[in-house]
């Protein structure tokens, strides 16, 4: 869930006892709106309904982008609906036949989705409207939209992670506020500089992998490993992730894992707040994505802070970031689907994404902008996170089905290694098998429906691309 209070693409792995609660009270929530709608409004538009997961400033910057849009033309009309757990109710509404026309989701959805069949294919929309989204989208944020050779969605609005620091600290140290770390081996050594103890407690850190604990499957990029290859294998044992949780441990290792764990929970598990252990000045660096600046001008507006690729393990891996996006997409059973591309190729296009992004302070996942745009925005570093989305080293979350339960394990790992419950490679191994087992269940039962899945697509593509109705 995004929030004005909580940054996109937080994680939060849940238990199954978790999820199936949520989604028993999802199916309440839609069953109660499983009203009746009309094709045609009285007062003659056709009505798209749309949910989003965005609340605060974020759901006022999607709100003034759905106003132009109504505003623009006379023909529909979106109501625009904030939904708590979005993807949840989504999920649950396609599957009773009740879902919104249109909506909203962060882009790791996109797999399982496709999977569910439950998203509409929007490639003879495009094809018909003269859209080629390798040109007009940014390529990191353009890739997760495309699943199983088709595209399902289009980004609205980009993130990507990066390292941050606190300038004046490294100042005060005597270390250039310039000049961040780009090894791993160069972060280490700031420890004995930064790092600060009394009576064998904590009071300032340098960095912490667990702080924040959102991203427990990241650290093998930066070592140059992947979790899977792409195809059926879960890959954790490979050198270069062993080596990453190794390093993982090294941390809570030398800083003593109770002593490390008492630092964290001595100042809450609060991200919006004072307390926030980088907001606070306690934890001089971490990883985090560009919604930072939010909270630092809302929490901490006198704090000094740079932001640099996070660093690696060798020099030619120096600038990888972790980036995602939130994609706008139509659900199986929608109503009005090409009303619902007409609204979704406004909310996309030139005017539309930039008024949203602007008003979000994110990343605009198009290519071209107009004359004047970055210099106006309103995010200070938006430029160098514009970098890291458009760099060849961009990498997004494993496009996987089966992925929320790869990252329920990965925290689990994650975890494990930092409380030293076991040596890397065993933990690591113990979950490549459980991965492993899943996935193979999981290609096996897609393989059996692709084909016929595919026909259907194709169909539909077809459809659209001649402009007929597709239902």
């Amino acid at each position: 869930m995004k929030t004005s209070e909580s940054p996109p693409f937080r994680i939060t792995p849940s238990t199954c006892r978790e999820k199936l609660t949520r989604v028993l009270v999802a199916l309440v929530f839609c069953l109660c709106l499983g009203c009746h709608r009309d094709d045609v409004a009285p007062d003659g538009r056709i009505h798209l309904t749309y949910w989003e997961k965005w609340t605060g400033f974020e759901f006022e910057a999607m709100k003034k982008v759905v106003e132009m849009f109504n505003a623009s033309q006379d023909r529909i009309y979106v109501d625009l609906l904030s939904i708590s757990q979005n993807e949840r109710k989504v999920i649950v509404a396609i599957a009773g036949g009740n879902p919104p026309d249109v909506a909203g989701i962060t882009s790791e959805f996109v797999p399982v989705l496709v999977q569910m069949n439950a998203l509409y294919p929007l490639d003879g929309y495009l094809e018909r409207a003269g859209i080629d989204g390798s040109q007009d989208f940014i390529d990191s944020y353009w890739r997760v939209c495309n699943y199983e050779g088709c595209t399902w969605a289009l980004p609205t609005t980009g993130a990507a992670l990066a390292y941050h620091y606190n300038k004046k600290a490294f100042r005060k140290k005597g270390l250039d506020p310039e000049n961040p770390p780009r090894s791993l081996e160069e972060l280490e050594a700031l420890d004995p500089l930064l790092n600060d103890y009394t009576n064998d407690r904590i009071l300032h850190a340098t960095f912490l992998p667990s702080e924040p604990d959102w991203w427990p499957f990241v650290w093998p990029m930066f070592f140059g490993g992947k979790l899977w290859d792409g195809k059926r294998t879960i890959t954790l044992t490979s050198p270069e992730v062993v080596e990453a949780y190794e390093w993982v441990a090294s941390y809570s290792d030398r800083l003593g894992v109770e002593r490390a764990q008492a630092f964290r929970g001595g100042f809450g598990d609060l991200f919006a707040s004072p307390q926030n252990l980088f907001l606070s000045g306690k934890l001089y660096s971490e990883l985090q994505g560009l919604w930072m600046d939010t909270f630092v001008q809302k929490y901490s507006p006198d704090l000094e802070y740079g932001v640099a690729p996070m660093p690696t393990k060798t020099e030619d891996l120096y600038g990888v970031s972790l980036v995602e996006c939130d994609i706008i997409f139509i659900p199986r059973g929608s109503r009005h689907p090409n009303e619902a591309f007409e609204f979704m190729k406004f909310v996309t296009g030139q005017t539309g994404a930039e008024t949203f992004t602007t008003g979000m302070r994110s990343i605009n996942p198009r290519k071209v902008r107009s004359e004047g745009y970055i210099e106006n925005h309103p995010h200070p570093h938006i430029e160098f996170f514009d970098s890291l989305a458009m760099s060849d080293k961009a990498q997004a979350s494993p496009r996987i089905s089966m992925w929320y339960e790869m990252l329920d394990e990965m925290k689990a790992v994650f975890d494990k290694v930092w409380l030293h419950k076991g040596e890397p490679y065993d933990i690591l191994k113990a979950a490549e098998v459980r991965m492993q087992e899943r996935l193979d269940q999981d290609m096996d039962r897609w393989e059996s429906v692709r084909d016929v899945r595919k026909e259907s697509w194709e169909e539909f593509i077809e459809k659209t691309r001649k402009g007929e109705d597709p239902l």
